[in-house]
């Protein structure tokens, strides 16, 4: 089976090479090894999946490595995608397999904030991001980490908000937030952060 690539007018780039540099990138910026079980994902299907969400899928898998969840006894964490999917398999495939802190993950989509009850992490699709106040309501302050890609979203109490600008993905994080919610997230994935909110 042909390799999945992503083309553009200059040239084309193959979804292993995408993200393999991505986390590449990540390691060296957070001083780590670059070390082959954390590139070792599975090959997405990207499809028609734009590349802005092969990006985010390798972001959100940074997240999750560099944030522990100290007051939770579960062996399996949740990770719930509320709303419309802008992923495809691609984000399966990045977390596919994939051990947190020496959990394991379990993907599942939903489309009701009563679906939200066990999940551990959220991400909130930018299509239902009117309903945020809602989600974030509903999570109360249990070690849920939120994550979204929607203007304003930390402000609202997301811990990670992702924004794309012209080519560019960067991210912001609520600090307060993560710690209202029991987590504690790696200073090293935070001096990344455009921005901190303390």
């Amino acid at each position: 089976m042909k390799e999945p690539c992503i083309h553009w007018s200059s040239g084309s780039v193959c979804s292993r090479a995408v993200n393999s540099a991505i986390r590449l990138l990540f390691c060296l910026a957070l001083g780590l090894s670059y070390a082959p079980a954390l590139l070792a994902q599975p090959q997405p299907a990207a499809g028609d999946v734009p590349q802005e969400f092969q990006v985010k899928a390798a972001y959100i898998y940074n997240f999750l490595s560099f944030t522990e969840w100290s007051n939770t006894p579960e062996t399996v964490l949740d990770f719930c995608l509320y709303g419309p999917d802008p992923f495809g398999t691609v984000l399966d495939a990045a977390l596919a397999d994939k051990s947190i802190g020496g959990r394991s993950l379990n993907m599942r989509r939903v489309n009701t904030v009563e679906q939200l009850a066990d999940c551990h992490i959220v991400f909130i699709s930018s299509d239902v991001s009117s309903n945020l106040s809602r989600v974030l309501d509903a999570l109360g302050e249990r070690n849920v980490l939120t994550i979204a890609d929607s203007e304003g979203a930390t402000a609202d109490g997301v811990i990670f908000n992702m924004t794309t600008e012209a080519d560019h993905i960067s991210f912001a994080v609520n600090l307060r937030a993560a710690h209202q919610r029991g987590l504690t997230i790696s200073y090293r994935l935070l001096r990344l952060a455009a921005e901190v909110v303390n």
